[in-house]
């Protein structure tokens, strides 16, 4: 059948074999196509050695923000911000902001100043409500890069939601710095016992909807409403901003949770940000929390998170911000046994840097000549390893993730 004087029979055949023969032919990168991006290291004596180390100090003495996306629980992490700690000091880094609330990042450096060790916070905490107080800084190996940071002047900011837990212990800062404390002392027991309650309940139900009742107790807010000085009402501020937060979570309004404790984090850190142009025209800061926050673009909740902001604020700058995204391949579970993300479902996304990554050696991995070899060979990458090389300049495997060994007695 001709139309228009054209053969469609014979133009069918050809545009059928035309697409087979480009599908076919469609190009996949391998791993071994990228390795000679791939920059092993190693720590030796609390210092980074090797050619990924150089890389890695390189780019952070060039930036004003360095951002480690950390994959949470990991001791090696925390060793390697440790043996970081000097190369950031020596850049002229003066600001370290973390995944934790301001308040409790306060009581976290003023126990380390004051008592040496969180050892005995963490324990007495524990021991009385099963929980850990800060989150992130339970293990060992958390306490020895803090304690490291602060020895080199390091101010910490604390950016996220005060933890679930916190509100157990600033109850009581919020009293102990009250000028009135005769004449609220009933108040505040009330309210402390009220608190306490209401956790027992949280830790013996689930899905109980504690968060809800603390923003709504006449007991707390009458309580709340005779503190009037001004580090009382911020404290209770940011308590109930992060009540919000997690009761959005309670009544399964995800989306909301999310934006509100994005924009939070935001709000805190561009308040530290701005605080700090008093003393510097341009603060380096590093960033150490969850990648999740810290990619460029949208992140795999599909949100412009923290890292993007930070991005945006060193293009206004004329400055350079550096992303990790660090995370091991390897790990020991509770049973001793080694597990392989890679035999995960989900760790098939990420196969083409995946089978990069070494058991015994740090591999720092460079996005920028990969996601170059992706547009010149018009390479479709899968979503998820999109964003990772797309939202980070790096992606940095740990050696075997092992189990964090608690700072505090069980």
């Amino acid at each position: 059948m001709k139309i228009f004087g054209i053969n469609m029979k014979r133009l069918l055949t050809t545009t059928l074999l035309l697409s087979t023969l480009l599908a076919s032919s469609q190009e996949t990168l391998k791993s071994s196509d990228i390795s000679q991006y791939a920059y092993p290291f190693e720590i030796s004596n609390k210092q980074i050695v090797g050619k990924g180390a150089d890389t890695l100090i390189t780019k952070i003495s060039k930036s004003q923000f360095f951002l480690l996306g950390e994959q949470h629980f990991s001791p090696q992490i925390s060793e390697l911000t440790e043996a970081l700690i000097p190369e950031l000091k020596d850049s002229g880094y003066k600001y370290f902001a973390v995944e934790t609330g301001p308040h409790s990042a306060k009581k976290i450096t003023d126990i380390i100043e004051t008592k040496e060790s969180l050892f005995d916070f963490n324990a007495q905490f524990h021991s009385t409500y099963k929980s850990i107080p800060f989150p992130f800084f339970d293990g060992i190996k958390d306490e020895v890069f803090l304690k490291k940071a602060l020895k080199k002047d390091f101010v910490f900011w604390g950016i996220d939601q005060e933890y679930l837990s916190s509100h157990l212990f600033l109850i009581d800062d919020i009293y102990d710095i009250s000028k009135n404390k005769n004449d609220i002392n009933v108040l505040y027991l009330k309210a402390k016992q009220y608190i306490e309650n209401e956790f027992k309940k949280y830790k013996e139900n689930e899905g109980y909807g504690m968060f809800n009742n603390l923003l709504k107790s006449e007991i707390i807010n009458t309580f709340f409403k005779k503190c009037k000085n001004k580090k009382q009402i911020e404290i209770i501020n940011d308590l109930r901003i992060s009540w919000k937060i997690y009761a959005l979570y309670e009544t399964k309004d995800y989306l909301e949770n999310t934006d509100l404790r994005m924009r939070y984090m935001k709000q805190k850190f561009g308040e530290n940000y701005f605080n700090s142009l008093k003393e510097d025209s341009h603060p380096k800061v590093v960033v150490k929390m969850g990648s999740m926050h810290l990619a460029t673009g949208k992140n795999w909740l599909n949100i412009y998170d923290l890292g993007n902001a930070i991005k945006e604020l060193s293009y206004l700058n004329g400055t350079k911000s550096t992303s990790v995204n660090c995370f091991a391949r390897y790990w020991i579970g509770d049973d001793g046994k080694t597990y392989d993300y890679l035999n995960k479902a989900s760790g098939k996304d990420y196969q083409l840097v995946l089978e990069l990554a070494q058991k015994n050696k740090w591999v720092l991995i460079d996005s920028k000549p990969i996601l170059d070899l992706v547009r010149k060979r018009r390479i479709e990458l899968n979503k998820n390893l999109q964003i990772l090389l797309s939202g980070f300049d790096y992606v940095l495997f740990s050696p075997t993730k092992t189990i964090v060994k608690p700072n505090f007695s069980n």
